[in-house]
């Protein structure tokens, strides 16, 4: 070993000649020049601990000679007895010594050049200074240090073994080198312990460690604050009170397995080179990640972050953490956690995992798959302005606060599938490049802050928008983008929804509501491309249908098929159902596309306006109800003859009957429109007599009392007593005044007589149905 002594060139005096100046070692802690205390050994100028190895060895000094003077001066009383600075010693072997000196002082081998230092199941009360040091190997193997060890700078060339030794006072080994393996398996430090800056040049083993320390007003009991570790490290099952890694280098794998962290642990600004296992992992009080960077796997499976209670509002922290391989936090429980501005270059693994406070992860980047698979948020949790550009995965996680997904960009799939929110979710901005599948998510939390529980507004669908089954308290899709296919088949919007859909998107856009539940809320129709919302066997509440500009009919923009009509109110659209004949069930869709479930048949239209029939008839809008039930019968004809035309499977008598009807149909539909068509069947009835009047007078078959009218010498006479004879033949007056001659007269007079009963019912029917406002 290289000696760094001085030696002068005085004659021999009663102490050792060998001096350390500290002005030429530029990392010692010594302020002034150190002389050495002990006597000169023999006819030297030195002592045996700073004898050069050779004089050593020209004066017989053994390496068990060191160690007995060693043991002579721990018994001496002299403060400065047990002073070694710079010394250069052979193999130091304290095994099994119980060593507790005359005084207090600690065992000072600042500098020095050791072999190796043994002190195996031994007992050392008194400090032990090493700082500086070099040292073979350093052995505490089940020995107790009373005394604080002082081990700044050390280099330790071989092993360095603590097994199952006690520290019970500070242990510091800050700047230390260690080349060989570190071997700390279930040591006990009691006080304050310092590791900071350290290198660890081979294995490091701190499995089963307690540290425990008395401060109060540092942050740490022990601290590898800055250190390096060139190999494997290993702290499975280890007990730390408050341990700072801030800043620490893990150049290879790092065990943290099991371990219980019951205090404050900090690990900002670490680097984990390859896999880091945090699995089971038991986080008591605060814990910060903060800009650590995981180049290699990160493992928390199971791990525990229970936090504190004091000052900090995050009981964990990964913020602006660094994941460059898999980040695993299955079935991982947290608290206050943070991960804001983390990013992840691979999977983010939250399967199963438990937040039972308010997760913040704003603006966080993941390159890969978001597993969020039955993941729960017992509290808030904040997503806004992330970006996921892998598959995200939220299948049946649940949301127990407001979940915040404001300006989120989803480059891959996101699928929420049967996901819960049980209060307020906000997607709004957010922007899905992807498919995105909400398939049996609820939304079921009451609006506080928001007016919905559940915002998609200025939301951009660049692909499949799939909301199958979900079941909203209140949802909101205004200026909403639709690219891609866009179902809401068999959705519940049980107490209202928002659409105004964004019509500027790249075609056509088609909102699939078949089997919906509208309970109110409203639709706006806006301008640009035409946006058809299918609403097929759907029922719709008191839901507000509204048009900002549209070069079409409001209601042509909504395909009405087997609708449900709950109470839903006609009255707002009276003019645009009238300007368009009533049309219900017309749209501006291609019903011959193929993508609706119910084609438009004529059964299908006339039970879907018996439906909107019934409706308006419950919320007393009889004009609507008149003009659906019109419409109603209309299609019944229809029906009929597609029946009577194309069904061959019917025999012929009930061919014939289903001709009946239809003439029957045709028959009301023209007196009086189904008794709807008031002035219809009153025109009819008071004008009908005088096309038979007209008859009456033409002679021959249909010659009557009232003569002919071109024979006649006073042609109106004999025209106005043709139609006073129609008319009291049609009342069934019959004064016998004028009476019929021909044959055709007198079959036409009884005919006569027999339509007035069937005209005035239909007209007291239409009459009543207007006054009475009944079906």
């Amino acid at each position: 070993m290289a000696r760094t002594e001085e030696r002068t060139a005085a004659d021999s005096t009663a102490t050792c000649r060998y001096t350390f100046d500290p002005s030429k070692r530029t990392e010692a802690r010594l302020q002034t020049t150190w002389e050495c205390p002990h006597e000169p050994y023999g006819d030297s100028d030195y002592c045996p601990f700073h004898m050069s190895r050779d004089e050593r060895t020209s004066n017989d000094v053994s390496g068990e000679d060191i160690v007995e003077r060693l043991k002579r001066n721990l018994e001496s009383e002299d403060v400065r007895a047990n002073e070694y600075v710079g010394a250069d010693l052979p193999h130091l072997s304290l095994t099994y010594q119980d060593i507790s000196g005359g005084n207090n002082h600690a065992l000072n081998f600042q500098h020095a050049d050791i072999d190796g230092f043994d002190i195996t199941n031994g007992h050392l009360e008194q400090g032990l200074n090493l700082r500086g040091a070099t040292v073979g190997a350093l052995k505490f193997e089940g020995a107790t240090v009373g005394g604080a060890l002082e081990a700044d700078r050390i280099s330790v060339e071989g092993t360095f073994s603590a097994y199952e030794a006690t520290f019970r006072e500070d242990v510091s080994f800050a700047d230390a080198s260690f080349h060989g393996e570190v071997n700390c398996d279930e040591t006990t430090f009691r006080d304050d312990t310092s590791f900071e800056n350290v290198t660890f040049h081979a294995p490091a083993h701190f499995r089963n460690v307690e540290t425990t320390g008395t401060s109060h007003v540092l942050d740490d009991h022990i601290s590898f604050g800055g250190a390096t570790f060139r190999d494997d490290a290993s702290f499975r099952q280890a007990t730390f009170q408050y341990v700072t890694f801030t800043d620490v280098a893990f150049h290879a794998e790092s065990d943290f397995e099991h371990v219980e962290f019951e205090g404050d642990s900090q690990f900002g600004g670490v680097v984990f080179d390859r896999m880091a296992d945090f699995d089971e992992a038991k986080f008591h009080d605060d814990a910060c990640f903060e800009n650590a960077r995981f180049n290699a796997v990160a493992e928390f499976r199971g791990v525990e972050f229970n936090g504190g209670s004091r000052t900090t509002s995050d009981d964990v922290t990964f913020e602006s953490a660094q994941f460059e391989d898999e980040a695993d936090f299955k079935l991982a429980r947290f608290r206050f956690a943070d991960f804001k501005d983390a990013t992840f270059d691979a999977e983010f693994n939250l399967d199963r995992a438990v937040f039972d406070a308010r997760a913040d992860c704003h603006r966080i980047d993941v390159a890969g798959r978001a597993n969020f698979e039955a993941t729960e948020f017992r509290d808030g949790v904040a997503f806004d302005e992330g970006a996921f550009a892998g598959d995200v995965e939220a299948v049946e996680a649940e949301f127990h606060g407001d979940a915040d997904f404001v300006g989120v960009t989803f480059r891959s799939r996101a699928r929420f599938t049967e996901a819960r929110f049980r209060e307020d979710a906000s997607f709004r901005g957010a922007t899905f490049e992807d498919d995105a599948v909400f398939r049996g998510a609820i939304f079921e939390g009451e609006a506080k802050h928001l007016e919905e529980n559940a915002c998609f507004d200025e939301v951009t669908f660049d692909a499949l928008a799939d909301f199958e089954t979900a079941s909203f308290t209140n949802g909101s899709f205004r200026d909403v983008t639709f690219d891609a296919e866009c179902n809401f088949r068999g959705a519940e919007f049980l107490d209202a929804v928002r659409f105004r859909v964004d019509g500027t998107g790249r075609g056509d856009t088609y909102v699939d509501l078949s089997g919906a539940t509208l309970a109110g809320g409203s639709i706006v129709v806006t301008a640009g491309n035409v946006v058809i919302y299918d609403l097929t066997k759907a029922t719709l509440g008191d839901l507000q249908l509204e048009s900002e500009t549209s070069e079409h009919e409001l209601l042509d923009h909504f395909r009405f098929c087997l609708t449900d009509f709950d109470r839903f109110d006609f009255s707002d659209h009276h003019a645009s159902l009238e300007r368009n004949d009533w049309n219900l069930h017309d749209f501006v869709g291609d019903e011959t596309s193929g993508r609706y479930d119910v084609e438009m048949s004529n059964e299908v239209v006339e039970e879907t306006y018996r439906k909107a029939q019934d409706s308006a008839d419950a919320v007393g809008d009889t004009p609507a109800m008149r003009e659906f039930e019109f419409k109603r019968y209309f299609y019944n004809r229809r029906k009929n003859i597609d029946i009577v035309l194309h069904e061959y499977s019917i025999d012929a008598w009930t061919r014939a009957k289903k001709a009946s009807s239809v003439g029957l149909n045709f028959f009301m539909q023209f007196t009086c429109g189904y008794g709807n068509r008031l002035p219809r069947i009153a025109a009819l009835t008071f004008l009908l007599p005088a096309l038979f009047g007209l008859f009456y007078v033409l002679g021959g078959p249909l010659e009557t009392g009232a003569g002919v009218v071109w024979e006649a010498s006073a042609p109106a006479t004999t025209l106005f007593d043709g139609l006073y004879y129609s008319y009291i033949s049609f009342s069934t007056i019959g004064y016998g005044d004028i009476g019929p001659v021909g044959w055709a007269a007198k079959i036409l007079a009884a005919s006569q007589g027999m339509l007035n009963g069937l005209f005035f019912t239909l007209l007291t029917f239409t009459l009543f149905k207007r006054v009475l406002g009944g079906s």
